[in-house]
């Protein structure tokens, strides 16, 4: 692993914005978006002044100034302040100083992640496709690809070896169900329980493995007189992720594939069980107030010491560090990762949910001959980029810091696989927006599982057929 880079030290607010698809502060994960900025920015303008240690990896390569220029526009809704957006200058500079000094980049940033599609959404019916942009591999992605609107990256990143230089899992992030290759990732996280190591031992608790095992351990702390779980019910995707960690065991992505489709129950053997999992963790075991409770106030709650367990990605690892936590938590938290099924290999092997800050799509319209020497260059030197600022995906990559517990979790981010899907991003929009509701519902115990079975089941009925056929 690489300690020296190009940009500054790790910055709390630059991870704990990069969450899920990691765009912004959107809705489903911390809240709606408080910066407006659509400006461009240039980063061609940006290098004057720019210190000696920032180009030393430059390997002895300078830029042919006789190379034809090239002027590419990124829309994005990564905040300015995050790791996906500093990386992307970093390497801007990088390439302009190593390989073409001609070329410049212009950085648009949107706030707001609903705001963000939308104008994504107008540019590209208006047949103005930006030159990159960040896209999830959801239902729209699929129709821009199909229409030949975005590029398929896999002869690029054949052409290159570029699919040896990234981890499988951040990579396929951005990868279709057919195997196409929307996007290219930014970064890597992975989403862990995170455990209270002294609560864990009051109550005679080791690390659950399966799924029995977990309840087991939530059956031991309650009786021990500690709060199992911390989750936040405003923020429902958290909910939803327990129910996917049963979909996914037994039924792989597939499972999900097929229920977006109208192929699949969620009113099946696979989807009650899951159902039954979440409705018994919530009543049971999930703290009280859960519902209102927002991501902010469920993070505090389990950082604070009230809870022995909260299931987060990666993106909040700095506020499991000793320097962020009270003198009563420091060297108290520990991680494990996605139980699995109780007898049996399970069908989905994968052992945790990983993803890369929503990842980078390219415009059919534009791409030459230098944007895939870009790409090429970019995957070469992702680690350098974001060394001190997040997790890299690269292939032996950089780290954020250097403490025990961040290198315990890189080394099992060496042992990814592949990529969980979520429902939060397969199922249609109303679809979605009913399952975040009804999830809450169901772990209140104030509707049945053969409810919420039957009310997800009729919103696919209903709305599925013709959100995917437009």
């Amino acid at each position: 692993m690489k300690k020296a880079g190009i940009k500054g030290k790790f910055l709390i607010a630059a991870a704990v914005a990069m969450m899920l698809t990691g765009c912004g502060q959107t809705s489903e994960s911390t809240g709606e978006s408080t910066q407006e900025d659509t400006q461009p920015v240039n980063v061609q303008e940006e290098t004057a002044g720019e210190s000696e240690a920032d180009v030393e990896e430059g390997e002895g390569q300078t830029a042919d100034a006789d190379t034809p220029g090239k002027k590419m526009t990124y829309i994005t809704c990564i905040t300015p302040q995050q790791s996906g957006y500093i990386s992307m200058e970093n390497i801007v500079k990088m390439y302009q100083e190593q390989v073409n000094p001609n070329f410049s980049m212009d950085i648009q940033y949107i706030a707001d992640k609903p705001a963000y599609l939308q104008k994504i959404k107008t540019l590209v019916a208006s047949n103005e496709t930006p030159d990159m942009f960040n896209l999830d591999t959801d239902p729209y992605a699929i129709k821009l690809l199909d229409q030949g609107i975005v590029v398929d990256l896999n002869e690029t990143m054949d052409k290159y070896g570029l699919k040896d230089v990234f981890l499988p899992a951040p990579l396929g992030w951005g990868t279709a169900k057919d195997g196409r290759q929307i996007a290219m990732p930014i970064d890597f996280s992975i989403e862990v329980f995170w455990y209270n190591k002294k609560m864990f031992e009051e109550a005679d608790v080791t690390i659950p493995t399966t799924h029995a095992e977990f309840l087991d351990a939530c059956e031991k702390l309650k009786n021990a007189g500690f709060t199992p779980i911390s989750v936040s019910g405003k923020d429902n995707w958290q909910i939803l992720r327990y129910l996917l960690m049963v979909t996914y065991r037994y039924g792989e992505n597939d499972f999900l594939y097929d229920l977006a489709q109208g192929k699949q129950k969620m009113d099946s053997e696979i989807g009650r069980e899951a159902a039954a999992f979440v409705q018994e963790l919530g009543t049971k075991y999930f703290q009280s107030g859960f519902a209102s409770t927002d991501y902010t106030g469920a993070s505090n709650y389990f950082t604070g010491g009230n809870a022995a367990m909260h299931y987060i990605g990666t993106w909040d690892l700095p506020f499991m560090q000793d320097d962020q936590l009270s003198d009563d938590m420091k060297g108290n938290i520990g991680y494990f990762l996605l139980p699995t099924v109780d007898e049996g290999e399970p069908v989905g092997k994968s052992n945790f949910i990983s993803n890369s800050t929503m990842p980078i799509a390219f415009g059919a319209d534009k791409f030459d001959a230098e944007t895939e020497r870009f790409i090429e260059f970019y995957a070469n030197h992702i680690s350098e980029a974001t060394n001190g600022l997040a997790f890299s995906p690269a292939v032996n990559g950089t780290l954020p810091n250097e403490t025990e517990l961040t290198k315990a979790i890189y080394e099992d981010m060496q042992n990814s696989t592949g990529s969980i899907k979520l429902f939060d991003i397969e199922l249609d929009p109303a679809t979605n927006e009913l399952i975040g509701k009804e999830v809450v519902s169901l772990a209140l115990g104030d509707i049945t599982v053969e409810e919420f079975c039957s009310r997800v089941d009729a919103s696919v009925a209903e709305n599925a057929a013709a959100y995917f056929a437009e």
